[in-house]
């Protein structure tokens, strides 16, 4: 078990835990070797010793060492065959916008579109490296004490060159449910256009304080954004501003060709919203209600179907043993 204290690696020294999240635990630590301050990313115990973990592992590590942008968290080289289910990186004072959304605290428009350029700005160099990012949500993204902002976990980002299937042919990670867009719930190929999905649901939050769907169930809520639409910004909080509600909802289309093309496209909407013409979009969503019904449904068939079937397999291997027996 990893503490505060110990020396990983002979180099680096724990100072404190600074988060720890479902597979993973980062730590504020000191390089032994450079003289400064970092962060380290260690694998819970009960991933530490499997091949998802080091795939991932290895995988945020390749990505983000060739990664150089203002906004996006920089990597730190390790020695090769050293660090199986680590990952160091640099240290940053500040918070994430997670924590700062908590309670559902709402962002004034100003502050929120702000955030939401800088994310597109990480966005777009990382698009243009061939990288989608996969999971874009307030928890992975650090607010910094000087203005800017952080871009991390590249866990599950991927090439956009790559086939639908993943390392040891599995298919790639569904992200979080809050911010996951539609083809990712049915797990297609992941394109930029899921970047861009989870970028107008991150700028949703900012401004309402929910994400775009809620509900107890993970599953619920997928099935929630496949079939219908969000609420409209302004039914949740009326100082959202039309033409903002308006990017809002075209970021979160439901179908990928309908959101805006490109990072930068969202970014020039989000930098001159006075500029954004109002289509209507609002007027026009599709509110899911009747995902539950059909949920209660398919669980009553499933129920309905599956009990009579199981009844006569069973009779039937009675059947056959007597049978079997009385010759």
């Amino acid at each position: 078990m990893v503490s505060v204290g110990q020396t990983l690696l002979g180099r680096f020294l724990l100072l404190e835990e600074i988060g720890c999240g479902g597979m993973s635990t980062v730590f504020k630590a000191r390089d032994l070797d450079e003289g400064d301050v970092c962060a380290v990313k260690v694998a819970l115990p009960q991933f530490s010793s499997g091949i998802g973990s080091w795939s991932m592992s290895q995988r945020e590590a390749e990505i983000g060492l060739r990664l150089q942008h203002p906004y996006i968290l920089r990597f730190r080289a390790l020695p090769p065959g050293r660090a199986r289910d680590v990952v160091v990186t640099e240290y940053v004072d500040g918070t994430t916008l997670a924590s700062r959304l908590a309670g559902h605290r709402t962002l004034s428009e100003v502050e929120a579109l702000r955030i939401a350029s800088l994310v597109c700005d990480a966005v777009e160099y990382l698009h243009g490296q061939h990288i989608v990012h996969y999971d874009v949500k307030p928890g992975n993204i650090i607010l910094c004490d000087d203005g800017s902002l952080r871009l991390i976990d590249f866990g599950v980002a991927h090439e956009v060159e790559e086939s639908r299937l993943g390392l040891a042919g599995q298919a790639p990670p569904v992200a979080t449910a809050d911010y996951a867009a539609p083809e990712q719930i049915r797990r297609r190929r992941g394109q930029r256009s899921v970047d861009i999905y989870a970028i107008g649901a991150v700028l949703y939050e900012m401004l309402t304080g929910h994400p775009p769907f809620e509900g107890d169930d993970p599953f619920a809520v997928a099935s929630a954004r496949n079939i219908g639409d969000p609420k409209a910004p302004r039914a949740l909080n009326p100082d959202v501003s039309a033409e903002v509600e308006e990017i809002v909802l075209r970021a979160l289309r439901r179908r990928p060709t309908e959101r805006y093309h490109s990072a930068a496209e969202l970014k020039t909407a989000l930098d001159h919203p006075k500029q954004v013409r109002v289509s209507g979009l609002a007027s026009h969503l599709v509110v899911a209600t009747g995902w539950r019904k059909a949920l209660r449904w398919a669980r009553h068939v499933t129920i309905v179907g599956i009990a009579p079937l199981a009844s006569l397999v069973v009779l039937f291997l009675i059947l056959w043993w007597h049978l079997a027996h009385v010759r």
